[in-house]
């Protein structure tokens, strides 16, 4: 198959970043995946993730530990979903996400404090460039639908350094300036 990577629409029902393109994962919880303060609880909290959301029996997924959590399976294979935790499981080529590289305004939001506010301080708006990446046409998806924010400052990396040399041949991938 072609080499290609797995996303997932986050449901619209959760309270954080509802209805936003993000890969599978979450938040570390000690009580399920372990105390120790070593790699392996970051291991065991991105299979739990992965059984949460996507369904997916982590058993034999074999396991690659970079920034993120990768893992590896093939095929690809048909996944429903968790729908209390996503939408919508899609896959996109790292060719075509390496092709639809953009760059896009983000806000960010900071705190400024001077010595006579003390701690109420007043919020900032900056907006900064930041990456983002086109998802191709189809069925399910919605108008606005991208990889930003987060998603998309972890995958640019991903995508140059290591993905793109290695299943593409190509160094420095993308379309954007920055």
């Amino acid at each position: 198959g072609t080499p290609s990577i797995l996303f997932t629409r986050r449901s619209a029902t959760l309270s954080n970043h509802a209805s936003q393109i993000s890969f599978p994962g979450g938040y570390y919880d000690s009580s399920l995946d372990g105390i120790r303060d070593d790699g392996d609880r970051l291991v065991n909290t991105a299979l739990r993730e992965t059984q949460e959301e996507l369904c997916y029996n982590t058993d034999q997924l074999p396991i690659s530990s970079l920034i993120t959590i990768l893992g590896r399976t093939q095929p690809v294979p048909s996944m429903q979903g968790n729908p209390d935790e996503v939408d919508w499981i899609f896959t996109i080529p790292i060719k075509e996400l390496m092709e639809g590289e953009t760059s896009e305004p983000l806000e960010r939001w900071s705190t400024s404090y001077s010595h006579d506010e003390g701690k109420s301080g007043k919020k900032k708006r900056n907006v900064v460039m930041g990456p983002a990446f086109h998802i191709p046409e189809c069925s399910k998806k919605r108008e606005g639908d991208k990889i930003w924010g987060l998603t998309a400052i972890v995958l640019r990396p991903l995508l140059r350094k290591v993905l793109g040399p290695v299943f593409c041949g190509e160094g420095v991938g993308g379309n954007a300036k920055l």
